[in-house]
C-alpha cells in the first residue's frame, strides 16, 4: 500500500506564518504547501490560539487577524488534495459572550479547544483544579447546539469530565485534538486512562501529540519515534481504534520527537508501525480514516 492520506485535528501553522509574515508556500514552518505535496489527501484543521498574554478582546480581534490572514494565503489552496479546517485554541476570546460561538461557526470554525493556560471565562486549564464556570457551561451547550465539537485538550480534569457530563445530555461528542496518556508520561497536559474511556464513550477522538514535552522528555533529551509509539500502543489497550488519530501540533513545538522533521515525516512514522506488524487498515485509520469519519459526521 502506498501512504497517501493523513488528516491532522491540531496545528499552529496560521498563527505562525501570520505572526512571521510568510506565506504559506515556505520551507520554515514545520508545515507547509510543499511539504505537503508527497500527500494524495492532507486535510488539517488549523488552529488559532488565544494567547494568555493578551485581553480577552485583544485575542477576538486577533482572531480575525490570523483569519484573514488564513484565508488569503491558506484557504485559496483547498482543493480535492488539500483541505482545510478552522478551529480555535483556548475560549478567552469568547470574552464571556455566547453570541460569538454563533459567530464563529458563521466563519467556519468546526472545533473549540476550551481553555490554554491557568483560568478564563471558560474555567481552569490543566495547570488548575478549576471545572467549568457558569459561563463555560453554557458556551460547551452553545457549541453542541451548533454542532461545534469541544476540545478538552489543555483543560483541568474537572472541566474535562463537566464538559462529558453535557455531552451526555446532547449526545454529542468530545475531542481531545492534540492529548497523549498521563500513565505513559506524567504530565497535567495529558489525560488519564480514565478519561480517555469516557471520551471514547462520547464518540469523540484523541490526537496523538507529537511535542516531546508530552511524549517524554528526560534531562532536555527530546523524545523518539519509540515514545509516540507507546502512547499510540496504549490508546489502542484501552479499546481506542476507532478513536485515536493524529494531532500533531505542528508549529505549536519547540523540539520534535527525533526522526520527525515536519509534517513530511508521517511517513517515517508509518514506516515504524508497519515494523511492529500494525495492519494497513490499522494505519489508515489512526492517520486518516478515524478523523475523516468523524468530521464527515459532525
Amino acid at each position: 500500500m502506498i501512504f497517501t492520506k493523513i488528516f491532522d485535528t491540531h496545528c499552529d501553522t496560521a498563527y505562525v506564518i501570520e505572526r512571521m509574515g510568510v506565506k504559506f508556500d515556505n520551507d520554515e514552518t514545520h508545515l507547509s504547501l510543499k511539504k505537503i505535496e508527497k500527500y494524495d489527501v492532507y486535510e488539517q484543521m488549523f488552529a488559532i490560539w488565544s494567547s494568555h498574554k493578551r485581553t480577552d478582546e485583544e485575542n477576538w480581534e486577533h482572531f480575525h487577524k490570523v483569519k484573514s490572514y488564513f484565508e488569503k494565503e491558506i484557504l485559496p489552496y483547498k482543493s480535492e488534495k488539500f483541505i482545510p479546517h478552522l478551529a480555535v485554541e483556548g475560549c478567552a476570546l469568547l470574552g464571556g459572550d455566547v453570541s460569538r460561538v454563533d459567530k464563529l461557526k458563521e466563519y467556519g470554525v468546526r472545533m473549540m479547544t476550551l481553555v490554554w493556560r491557568d483560568e478564563c471565562c471558560m474555567g481552569g486549564a490543566h495547570n488548575t483544579n478549576i471545572g467549568l464556570t457558569d459561563f463555560g457551561k453554557n458556551a460547551v451547550r452553545r457549541m453542541f447546539e451548533l454542532d461545534i465539537t469541544p476540545d478538552i485538550s489543555h483543560a483541568s480534569d474537572k472541566m474535562a469530565y463537566e464538559t462529558f457530563e453535557i455531552a451526555a445530555e446532547y449526545g454529542k461528542p468530545v475531542f481531545a485534538s492534540h492529548s497523549n496518556l498521563r500513565s505513559i508520561r506524567t504530565h497535567t497536559r495529558n489525560m488519564t486512562d480514565d478519561m480517555f474511556k469516557e471520551l471514547m464513550k462520547t464518540g469523540g477522538l484523541a490526537g496523538l501529540n507529537f511535542c516531546c514535552e508530552f511524549l517524554e522528555y528526560i534531562d532536555e533529551r527530546p523524545a523518539t519515534i519509540t515514545n509516540m509509539i507507546r502512547h499510540l500502543e496504549h490508546y489502542l489497550e484501552l479499546g481506542g481504534e476507532n478513536n485515536v488519530c493524529i494531532g500533531s501540533d505542528f508549529d505549536g513545538i519547540k523540539k520534535l520527537p527525533v526522526g520527525i522533521l515536519g509534517v513530511q515525516s508521517h511517513d517515517v512514522f508509518r514506516d515504524e508501525l508497519k515494523k511492529l506488524n500494525y495492519s494497513d487498515e490499522l494505519i489508515e485509520k489512526i492517520f486518516y480514516n478515524n478523523a475523516k469519519a468523524f468530521f464527515d459526521k459532525h
